[in-house]
């Protein structure tokens, strides 16, 4: 049985204890109320506009739903369910960047542009009079962009994405730039629920102590740590250590806070992206799988002149990723074992508390906040 708690509302105050019960983390039940409440409902990272050329399709699945992304001009994308309205066949069945001239449905074939317009029926005069190809396109999908970068959602409701992404496009806007490239991309399945390890990546508590010898060395003492939390977004700003600096070049014209800072953000509801002085934005998508297990996607764009060797980058991302693995991958049995309840709230999981209320949030609301 799912339970509630009875707190909704979204505040940048401190409650005692965490919101979230043990069994929000290990009960199958609520996997299918988050996918309706929360990840049909919100903006959802999908990936990088640059992959697709024109004329080219990205056949994806976003937290389990079939999609169909296509290019039609440059920077002209559209977002379709990969889903033929008349028998509910997926229009393509092989995952990744293809170039189909058209989209043809495996079991009619049933024929469609890249505009999602039907334009071939088989034996059509054999279907009803009123039969009208033009009833019959593809059922769009909400599609934004930022930097190139590709956003979905499934619900009009939601805020425009700019809006959505609260302060990103100001302080991360100008990091993109034409020399930027894909450096790195990882995955990973790790056993444990999807809000476990998106509560670990927003705990900047940890990260001294478990982190010591890998980002703790990068973000500095704690005492400098800065918290701002936005609507749908929620950021650790922490200074460019001078260590740091004489290793590595900065854009110089980039907005002050872009040059002397660290951003990290948590975008709700399942996305980390973080932006570096020297031009590197690493993304952190969470998809969830099960209760107890959830996909890791990192992927690290930089301007190779500027960005550390690669393989440096994934040693240094390889080395933080396994100790996080390790750390939620214990929580998940610890939530499971039966003996936990809510703990208290240090000012460090501030973040943590912004997430979780927002999930209440979406989770207690039949419409959007």
């Amino acid at each position: 049985m799912l339970t509630q708690p009875k707190s909704s509302k979204v505040s940048s105050s401190l409650p005692e204890r965490f919101l979230l019960t043990a069994d929000h983390y290990t009960n199958p039940a609520w996997l299918q109320v988050e996918r309706t409440q929360i990840f049909q409902r919100t903006w959802l990272y999908v990936g990088d506009g640059a992959r697709l050329d024109v004329g080219q399709v990205w056949v994806t699945q976003v937290v389990g739903q079939p999609v169909v992304i296509t290019c039609t001009a440059p920077d002209q994308f559209q977002a379709f369910h990969n889903v033929c309205p008349h028998r509910a066949s997926l229009l393509c069945n092989e995952l990744g960047i293809q170039s189909p001239k058209r989209l043809i449905c495996p079991y009619h074939a049933w024929v469609y542009d890249l505009d999602g317009c039907l334009v071939g029926v088989p034996s059509q005069q054999k279907f009803s009079d009123s039969f009208n190809p033009s009833d019959y396109a593809l059922k769009p999908i909400r599609l934004e962009t930022w930097c190139g970068f590709l956003f979905i959602c499934f619900t009009d409701d939601a805020p425009g994405l700019h809006s959505f992404l609260g302060s990103i496009p100001t302080h991360l806007g100008h990091h993109r730039r034409r020399e930027t490239r894909l450096l790195l991309t990882q995955r990973k399945t790790v056993a444990c629920n999807w809000k476990n390890f998106h509560d670990n990546t927003l705990c900047d508590y940890h990260v001294a102590i478990a982190h010591r010898n890998t980002l703790h060395k990068v973000q500095g003492p704690i005492k400098h740590y800065k918290h701002q939390l936005e609507t749908y977004v929620n950021l650790l700003l922490t200074p460019v250590l001078a260590s740091w600096q004489t290793e590595n070049s900065v854009l110089t014209d980039l907005p002050e806070l872009g040059r002397t800072s660290f951003l990290t953000y948590g975008i709700f509801p399942n996305v980390h992206l973080l932006g570096l002085p020297n031009g590197i934005l690493a993304w952190l998508y969470i998809e969830p799988l099960t209760a107890d297990t959830c996909e890791l996607r990192s992927e690290v764009y930089g301007i190779p002149a500027l960005s550390p060797p690669i393989e440096i980058l994934k040693a240094d991302f390889d080395a933080f990723t396994n100790e996080d693995v390790a750390l939620t991958e214990s929580v998940q049995t610890g939530y499971a074992s039966g003996a936990y309840q809510p703990g208290p709230v240090n000012q460090l999981e501030a973040r943590i508390v912004h997430q979780q209320q927002l999930i209440l949030k979406f989770l207690q609301s039949d419409k959007n906040p």
